[in-house]
């Protein structure tokens, strides 16, 4: 390249040849062409609209092979749903709701291709795991009900009832525990985050009550004034009554509680109370009197039936109570209730009368009337046997034990159950279980380890002696 000055003129001249020009344009050239490549993948291939529409074809794919297949007739049931949630992600694309349309579609591709293979209850959103009394259920897709049986799958959409003396488990793909009280209404929703691959779990609550435990994941509760989320880890009571309105209490742990008329969220931590009225507006947060530690009697104790019989209840007192109620039921779940008595002292006496297993606690009473969280049940046993109460026959040989096989729930979470001895501890995976009066018990354990895992269930008598047996649960990635 020559450079030439010229007279009169403070300017520098540069001579370019044709071929310089040609390659100078060629890269510029590639530039644009790279930075349009780049602006159209990622505002084009991978924006939300792109990735839904993308989604969507491939449900409606897997949902025609689905129609096409000769077990159509035997997944009736997973083609109509599969087919209501592609119909549900189109509409939400036509509102431009691309995350939701994205994550119905997702949900939709997934129920075709677990029918296609033959997979059964893998995608299932909640069981039931406990049924006490009238409890029936209502598919989304019909407006018939039906009455519950243990495991009976539920769905997003899905409607559950229960009736007068009535209460019910229910278990989510997370591992919460959702247990419902008698008169009870409420509808299960799983909503898929397409952002963590995973689904939030949650019950639509119309009137009566539900306590939720949760494991290592959260879980919601909506009502018509309120939204609470539940942390990890954690225990809380809803309540919605005839007039709309909700109580909150969590028991163990902490939890959110938020208006459904927005606003800021207000943090409950176990022993708190808040209430919301059916528009939703917040009460300020209630400090509840803690539950008394029972003392007697001893849990699973044994009683025999005789006219001078009786149960003798103590517990501690608790500085900040006024009063306690005392219930006795002969459900875990205290469905109905055989004693409900509100005690000003810390003790009181029951007639034995009648042969079974009974559930007992007790609740503090506050300055203001109002009751706090109960406390852990315990259990007792009436007997026709004459027997003293609380001897330990030192020759009683080891205790029986019987597994069930473990069946999952939903992920990493596997249900172990099975039947000892009434009286025996349990310990699964040395971790103490609880047992109910006539020797049942289970237990949710998750395992974290792909492929084979063991399970060591224990029963040890009051005389020491113990069975153990042990299981194989095949965990698939």
């Amino acid at each position: 390249m020559a450079r030439k000055k010229v007279a009169g003129a403070d300017i520098d001249w540069y001579l370019i040849s044709i071929d310089r020009l040609k390659q100078v344009a060629l890269v510029i050239l590639l530039v644009i062409l790279g930075v349009s490549g780049w602006w159209f993948f990622t505002n084009q291939k991978r924006n939300p609209r792109s990735t839904a529409e993308a989604a969507i074809a491939d449900a409606r794919e897997a949902l025609n092979a689905l129609a096409a297949s000769k077990e159509l007739q035997t997944h009736r049931t997973e083609f109509d749903r599969a087919q209501k949630k592609l119909d549900e992600a189109g509409t939400l694309l036509s509102g431009a709701k691309y995350v939701d349309a994205q994550g119905a579609a997702v949900e939709s591709q997934t129920i075709s291709r677990a029918a296609l293979s033959g997979s059964t209850g893998a995608e299932n959103d909640a069981q039931f795991l406990t049924i006490e009394g009238d409890v029936q259920y209502q598919k989304q897709a019909s407006g018939d009900w039906h009455r519950a049986d243990p495991r009976t799958p539920l769905y997003h959409g899905d409607w559950v009832k229960t009736g007068e003396h009535a209460s019910a488990e229910l278990i989510f793909s997370n591992g919460s525990l959702y247990t419902v009280g008698p008169n009870a209404l409420l509808e299960i929703y799983a909503q898929f985050n397409p952002a963590t691959a995973k689904k939030s779990n949650a019950v639509q609550m119309q009137i009566g009550s539900v306590e939720v435990a949760t494991t290592d994941d959260v879980s919601t509760v909506k009502t018509p004034g309120s939204q609470v989320i539940v942390d990890s880890d954690s225990t809380l009571q809803v309540g919605v009554d005839r007039q709309k309105a909700t109580s909150v209490v969590a028991t163990k742990g902490t939890a959110s509680v938020a208006s459904s008329g927005g606003g800021n969220p207000v943090k409950l931590n176990g022993g708190e109370k808040v209430t919301a009225n059916a528009q939703g507006s917040l009460s300020p947060v209630k400090k509840l009197a803690p539950p008394p530690a029972l003392l007697t009697p001893a849990d699973n104790q044994v009683f025999p039936v005789t006219s001078e019989s009786r149960v003798d209840f103590s517990w501690d007192a608790v500085p900040e109570a006024t009063g306690y109620m005392l219930q006795v039921s002969r459900s875990r779940l205290f469905t109905s209730l055989e004693i409900n008595s509100k005690r000003a002292k810390t003790a009181a006496t029951a007639k034995v009368t009648a042969e079974g297993a009974f559930y007992w606690r007790v609740a503090s009473i506050g300055p203001d009337g109002d009751a706090g969280p109960a406390s852990s049940f315990r259990r007792f046993r009436v007997s026709g046997a004459q027997q003293v109460a609380g001897a330990i026959n030192k020759e009683a040989p080891p205790p029986n034990l019987q597994l069930k096989r473990p069946y999952p729930i939903g992920g990493p979470f596997y249900m172990i159950e099975g039947s000892t001895d009434p009286g025996c501890t349990v310990f699964i995976n040395d971790e103490e279980v609880d047992v109910e009066s006539n020797g049942h018990f289970k237990k949710l354990v998750s395992f974290n380890k792909i492929g084979r895992n063991a399970v060591v269930v224990k029963s040890v008598n009051a005389a020491g002696k113990q069975t153990v047996q042990s299981e194989t649960v095949l965990v698939e990635e």
